[in-house]
C-alpha cells in the first residue's frame, strides 16, 4: 500500500519529456539493488544511483539536483526523516520507504516533506505510480489520456468536420482539456472549419519539438473561444515535413498524453509510414465510411491493408451523411466490413454547411438539429467516465 502526502503549497513537476536522475538511499543491498532493477523496467529513467552512506549521497543530491530521491528509513528512521525534511525545502521530491508502516511512522514521513510513503518490500507498481503522480502538480495524477484518431481511405467523407465537432462536444461534454490536431501534412483545414488563426504551424511544433518544454507545450495551440479545446494544424502555406521523423513524433505523443485527457486527430487519406505510427499510438481509430457499396469496398480494402501494415489500433466505424436506403443496409455494411457500425452521423446538408461557411461548430449552428445531437451523442460513447452499459441507448 502506498500513501500520497497531501503537500501544501509547494509543488512537484517532473519533465517526463526527458530521461529522469534518481538517487536510492538505502542501507541494504539486497533491497537497494531490487528498486534499481524496478526503475530499469520503468520507461524514461536515465540513471539510478545507490548510496548506503546516507552523507554521501545527501552531498550528491545537493550537488546534481535529481528529479527524486527515494529514502529507506526502515533502520535509520530520525536520521532518514531529518534528511528528506532538508531536500524538501531544497524543492527535492521524496519518497519514503520503510518495513513499517505504523501510521505514526507514515505521519512523521509526511511531515517530514515526503510527497510519498511506500512500504517494503516494495512494489514495481507502486514505484511506477509515484514517479507518475510526480508528473502532475499537487500530486494529482491525471486520469489516462485517450487518443482518437480519424481515418478514411478516401477523400471528401466529411472527416474533418466529424474531427472538428467531435474534439468540441468532447472538450464540453468533459470540460477537460482537449486537443484537435490536424496532421495532414500538406494543407490543414481544421483551424478555417472553427474560424481560428494559426498562431504555430504543426510543422513548426514538430520541428521544435525538442526544444518544448511540456509547460509551454500549450502555447503551441489555438483555445477556441472559453471552451477546452486546443487546436494545432498545418498553416495555409503549408510545410515540408521530410525532417518529421519517429523520434519526433514519439516525443509529440509523449506530451501530449502528459497535457490533455482527450486528443483528436484528423489525418490524411494516404497511409504513409507517418500516418501508420499515428494510428498506431492510437487508443480508439474510427474509420468513416458512407453507406453504399463503392465506398464499403474501398473501406474493406483499406482497413485489411492496414492491418496487414502492422496497424492492431481497435477501429470503429463511423457511417457519415447517413440515410436510410434500400440500396444496402447496415446489417450487409456490417457482414462486408466484419465490424459493428460503431455510429452512424445523419445527413444534414444544410446545417453542416453552414457552419463550415460561418466557420463555428454544428452546435453553434444550430443546438437542436440531429446532426449536433449525434457529435454530442458520439462524445459521450468515447468518454472515459461512461461505462459500456450506458452507450448501447446512444450508438445508431
Amino acid at each position: 500500500m502506498n500513501f500520497v502526502a497531501p503537500v501544501t503549497g509547494m509543488v512537484y513537476y517532473i519533465d517526463m519529456s526527458r530521461e529522469l536522475s534518481i538517487i536510492i538511499l538505502d542501507k541494504s543491498d539486497v533491497s537497494s539493488e531490487i528498486t534499481r532493477i524496478y526503475l530499469d523496467d520503468i520507461e524514461g529513467i536515465k540513471s539510478a544511483q545507490i548510496f548506503n552512506d546516507f552523507v554521501s549521497g545527501y552531498d550528491e543530491c545537493l550537488k546534481n539536483i535529481p528529479d527524486l530521491v527515494l529514502i529507506d528509513v526502515s533502520d535509520t528512521l530520525d536520521f532518514g526523516l531529518d534528511i528528506a525534511e532538508k531536500l524538501s525545502q531544497h524543492n527535492i521530491p521524496v519518497g519514503i520507504m520503510s518495513v513499517d508502516n505504523r501510521s505514526s511512522i507514515i505521519i512523521k514521513a509526511l511531515r517530514s516533506g515526503a510527497v510519498e510513503f511506500l512500504t517494503k518490500p516494495l512494489l514495481k507498481q507502486d514505484l511506477q505510480a509515484l514517479i507518475t503522480r510526480l508528473r502532475y502538480p499537487q500530486g494529482e495524477a491525471k486520469a489516462d489520456c485517450k487518443i482518437i484518431t480519424l481515418f478514411s481511405g478516401k477523400g471528401g467523407c466529411g472527416k474533418t468536420t466529424i474531427a472538428s465537432n467531435l474534439a468540441l462536444e468532447l472538450a464540453k461534454h468533459n470540460n477537460k482539456k482537449t486537443a484537435l490536431i490536424d496532421m495532414n501534412f500538406c494543407l490543414g483545414e481544421v483551424n478555417s472549419f472553427l474560424n481560428l488563426k494559426n498562431s504555430f504551424s504543426l510543422s513548426n511544433a514538430l520541428g521544435n519539438i525538442e526544444k518544448i518544454l511540456p509547460q509551454d507545450f500549450y502555447q503551441m495551440f489555438d483555445k477556441y473561444g472559453s471552451t477546452e479545446l486546443y487546436v494545432l494544424s498545418e498553416s495555409p502555406q503549408g510545410e515540408t515535413f521530410s525532417n518529421i521523423n519517429h523520434t519526433k513524433l514519439t516525443k509529440f505523443f509523449r506530451l501530449l498524453k502528459d497535457t490533455f485527457e482527450y486528443v483528436v486527430i484528423d489525418t490524411p487519406t494516404i497511409a504513409d509510414d507517418r500516418v501508420l505510427k499515428i494510428l498506431q499510438a492510437s487508443d480508439f481509430l474510427l474509420y468513416i465510411s458512407a453507406a453504399n457499396h463503392s465506398t464499403i469496398k474501398n473501406s474493406k480494402l483499406c482497413i485489411e491493408s492496414m492491418k496487414k501494415k502492422g496497424v492492431n489500433t481497435e477501429i470503429k466505424i463511423i457511417l457519415n451523411r447517413f440515410v436510410e436506403s434500400n440500396e444496402i443496409t447496415v446489417e450487409e455494411i456490417e457482414t462486408e466490413l466484419g465490424y459493428p457500425i460503431y455510429k452512424k452521423i445523419p445527413n444534414n446538408y444544410f446545417t453542416v454547411m453552414a457552419a463550415i461557411d460561418k466557420g463555428i461548430s454544428v452546435s453553434e449552428e444550430n443546438v437542436k438539429s440531429n446532426v449536433a445531437e449525434s457529435f454530442r451523442e458520439l462524445a459521450v460513447m468515447l468518454s472515459n467516465s461512461i461505462i459500456e452499459d450506458s452507450l448501447k441507448s446512444l450508438r445508431g
